[in-house]
């Protein structure tokens, strides 16, 4: 859809001079107009648009990727799929947008780009494909926050937590 911001995340990767191959999951009224923009930009034989992909799909491109690009422009209230990319070990690059700030931390587990900066974000993503290591180390980093603050099973615990103490204090 629109406020996820492909058609601007294809107009940063049209400026991107590393190498590269980006697969744009996820269906919508928005992605016909996307292919043909990826087209006209001369990003056909670097972008793919595969469609919905199952969790198993997903995780096997989490596998072969060098980072997760969050394109959304509207302000997203948490955005869960940089936590996701976070728990494999990914690093996120990102619009400074909603609430996605609330994870993304610039410099440690991806970087945070203005909103709508269409050449800084081009330039982020080309230092993470032109710098591994930093990548890795960015992901690891991501990999070790989400698992700390975004646990499922700790966050269910929190609630309940959270519940009890309400109960309590109505009784």
């Amino acid at each position: 859809v629109r406020g996820k911001g492909v058609d601007i995340l294809l107009r940063a990767l049209a400026l991107v001079r590393q190498p590269f191959e980006a697969v744009i999951a996820g269906d919508g009224h928005h992605r016909q107009a996307c292919e043909k923009l990826a087209e006209s930009l001369g990003l056909g034989s670097r972008v793919r648009f595969p469609g919905h992909l199952s969790a198993g799909e997903l995780r096997g491109h989490y596998e072969e990727a060098t980072a997760i690009l969050v394109s959304s422009v509207w302000p997203e209230p948490f955005g869960l799929v940089g936590i996701e990319a976070m728990r494999s070990g990914l690093p996120v690059v990102a619009f400074d947008a909603g609430g996605i700030r609330e994870w993304l931390r610039d410099g440690e587990n991806g970087l945070l780009v203005p909103w709508m900066a269409v050449e800084s974000y081009a330039e982020r993503i080309d230092r993470l494909l032109g710098d591994k290591n930093l990548a890795r180390a960015m992901g690891e980093r991501g990999r070790e926050r989400a698992t700390r603050d975004y646990d499922f099973e700790q966050y269910v615990a929190r609630l309940e937590d959270l519940f009890k103490k309400i109960i309590n204090e109505k009784q």
